[in-house]
């Protein structure tokens, strides 16, 4: 969820007001430091980086400190954290109690399971635009809606505030000298936001407000220090920095395939130079209403067939069970098991006739590949002409949707059948 190694191209365009900024949205959980091999030669400053997600979010931010090499880091201690396998994910919801916010984050999931209609989650849809939002079957779309009285800037300004905050928090804890370094620095603070290729000046716009309104930055400077880089540019730079081989060369055709929750964000670049890198995209990004969310859906209906009429046939413990199965099942399913077990009570549940024993209930490796066949044909069908129509050699897959080993292996099969490289992640696979 990739964030950080973005932030160090900052030594060189952060005050030249590029679009190189060294971040990236799909960063491996184990790296929580990355370090530059080149020596800062400007003025001492600070990058926060936000990638705020559907989902979940994280925050990276560097130090630059002039004649040094920066270090980039994850944000890696939230409110209300326990042991995670992720400790840099937080998740992306905001509760409200009189349309007054009341907790953010891993703090907001009581509020969330007890009062769904005062938590603001998957607030990042109702910024998309209405081209993102186009889909093939209209009953598949549902954005969930904001609590009454509360605007999509004032969740994201609510969000941010509280993203800042606890980066100040963990900044001045970790870094050295890091309360005072941080008082000095704090009024010239650079705001880094990543945001989905398809978004523009009307996203970008209300971004910035959002930032105003939770004092990241002000009206005066808030162009100068809050700046955007789309997600595939992102991923472009990690893939870069951490590919096997040297696969980019000048008029190389590439694609960046992101398969997150809600959407899959196709974008094609040709690599006009490399010295300095000089990517243009070689026609319209193209973004589409499927990915990992829709298995959740599946599977979801799947649960309620089979449990109608049982004890279990109620929706806040379907609703724990989907739960389970997003966090157990699907990043990991590859297809090699007969069937895949997943939480759905406690350890004193049985009911054999229902596939629940000892309080997990099994579904067979046939039903989830079935379910997760149907989106993947889906990507292929409406992603991978563009690929086609513009030649391109290589394609780089990420996204939280290609974590499952099966998904990433069929798409990879996709590919290799147009005789399209997927590029690999020398850390991660």
């Amino acid at each position: 969820m990739e964030i950080q190694i973005k932030l160090l191209n900052t030594m060189s365009t952060c005050e030249a007001l590029s679009s190189s900024y060294l971040l990236s949205p799909q960063i491996s959980p184990i790296m929580t430091t990355y370090a530059s091999n080149k020596r800062y030669e400007r003025k001492e400053s600070i990058v926060v980086a936000m990638d705020i997600g559907k989902k979940n979010s994280r925050v990276a931010f560097t130090h630059f400190i002039p004649d040094s090499r920066p270090q980039v880091y994850m944000v890696t201690h939230w409110p209300g954290q326990g042991t995670l396998d992720d400790p840099a994910k937080i998740p992306s919801i905001v509760s409200y109690q009189n349309s007054v916010v009341k907790a953010c984050g891993l703090e907001a999931i009581y509020d969330f399971e007890e009062h769904p209609e005062n938590v603001a989650h998957w607030f990042k849809l109702h910024l998309h635009p209405a081209t993102m939002l186009q889909t093939s079957d209209p009953q598949r779309f549902e954005i969930p809606p904001l609590p009454i009285g509360v605007t999509i800037e004032r969740v994201y300004s609510d969000f941010m505030r509280y993203l800042m905050k606890n980066t100040q928090h963990f900044f001045k804890r970790t870094a050295t000298n890091g309360e005072q370094v941080w008082a000095r620095l704090r009024d010239t603070i650079t705001i880094v936001l990543a945001t989905p290729n398809n978004w523009g000046i009307r996203e970008q716009a209300t971004l910035r407000k959002a930032a105003i309104g939770a004092s990241l930055v002000t009206k005066e400077n808030a162009r100068r220090l809050v700046h955007f880089i789309t997600e595939a540019e992102a991923s472009v730079h990690y893939m870069l920095a951490n590919s096997h081989g040297e696969w980019l060369k000048r008029d190389t055709v590439f694609a960046v395939i992101d398969c997150g929750g809600f959407t899959v964000d196709t974008t094609v670049y040709r690599c006009v130079s490399l010295d300095p890198l000089d990517l243009k995209e070689a026609c319209s990004s193209k973004s589409v209403q499927t990915g990992g969310i829709f298995v959740d859906r599946e599977v979801e209906k799947m649960l309620r067939r089979r449990l109608s009429g049982s004890l279990y046939d109620d929706p806040e413990v379907i609703r724990g069970m989907v739960e389970s199965f997003e966090n157990e099942v699907k990043p990991v399913f590859d297809d090699t098991d007969e069937e895949y077990g997943f939480k759905c009570g406690y350890e004193r549940d049985n009911e054999p006739s229902r596939g629940i024993n000892k309080g997990k209930i099994t579904i067979s490796a046939k039903d989830l590949k079935d379910v997760f066949d149907v989106v993947i044909s889906e990507i292929v069908t409406t992603c991978f002409r563009s690929l086609v129509d513009q030649k391109a050699t290589y394609a780089i897959l990420v996204g939280g949707f290609t974590e499952s080993p099966y998904v990433r292996r069929a798409l990879q099969k996709a590919l290799d059948n147009i005789d399209i490289q997927t590029v690999r992640i020398a850390d991660h696979l």
